[in-house]
């Protein structure tokens, strides 16, 4: 499958070149090729000038963050916090026109079991899924590594956030699969995706060691996205990488012309 017009870039790590502004990176991710762009939360942004580069490219917004940095979805008492930023982070969404607002658990404790951390956040997640539903925004749990990005971390395991969205049985509420994170975190993409793809509704990537762009690390590429064929998923690829070379569209080359299908060899 082509999934050149499915590739996401995610502007906080790249398209730097094009300066500080995210306006900028969007006008540059347009003029590389791009249509699906990414950023982080949305409260310290410029959402006037980030609406209308958008809105004047034709880039989609695909995906923005609820703060992970003040999110301890274990502790109950944090819940109403967290359900305020997922408040203004959906009205954010529609207002640019995303579809998928993403959130984490934040980090775990160390007096609770697993299985009744996990049943805190769910309860959390069912609540911002509520609130997801009545603006028609989807909520993307995501599972990040714990022994690399996100030491203490609470859903590192990709059977995290899949019970997390088990548990909360919404339409609104979905996993996101990082086969960046879940590489780093030992797991098997071969296994973990294809048990959990029923639930997956978006894809993001870097390669690794490093979390470089595709082809700077061990990852084999066209196979992984062979994985994806074979899985059924046909959504976007979110790319979320730190570009070994100074110019993004450089970067990504070689992850283009996976994506076409072309038989290629990381450089």
């Amino acid at each position: 499958m082509n999934r050149l017009d499915m590739l996401s870039v995610n502007l906080e790590y790249m398209f730097h070149e094009a300066g500080e502004d995210l306006a900028a990176r969007v006008r540059a991710a347009a003029e590389a090729g791009y249509t699906k762009a990414e950023i982080f939360w949305t409260h310290d942004k410029d959402l006037d000038a980030l609406e209308a580069a958008l809105d004047e490219t034709g880039v989609q917004l695909w995906t923005v963050l609820v703060d992970p940095r003040t999110t301890r979805l274990v502790l109950k008492d944090t819940h109403e916090g967290f359900l305020d930023d997922v408040r203004r982070t959906v009205a954010d969404a529609v207002r640019l026109k995303c579809p998928h607002v993403v959130v984490g658990s934040g980090p775990a404790v160390p007096y609770l079991k697993r299985p009744v951390q996990i049943g805190i956040m769910t309860e959390a997640v069912a609540r911002a899924a509520e609130i997801a539903a009545d603006a028609d925004v989807t909520l993307l749990v995501e599972a990040v590594n714990t022994r690399m990005d996100h030491p203490g971390v609470l859903t590192s395991m990709t059977s995290d956030s899949v019970a997390v969205v088990r548990g909360v049985d919404s339409p609104h509420a979905r996993v996101l699969y990082d086969l960046y994170h879940s590489v780093v975190e030992g797991e098997d993409p071969n296994i973990v995706l294809p048990e959990v793809i029923d639930l997956v509704a978006h894809v993001q990537i870097a390669d690794a060691p490093g979390r470089g762009e595709p082809g700077s690390g061990s990852i084999d590429w066209p196979a992984a996205f062979a994985l994806l064929d074979e899985v059924g998923y046909t959504g976007a690829v979110g790319v979320e990488c730190y570009p070994t070379v100074s110019s993004t569209a450089e970067a990504l080359g070689y992850l283009r012309r996976v994506a076409v299908g072309e038989q290629v060899v990381a450089s």
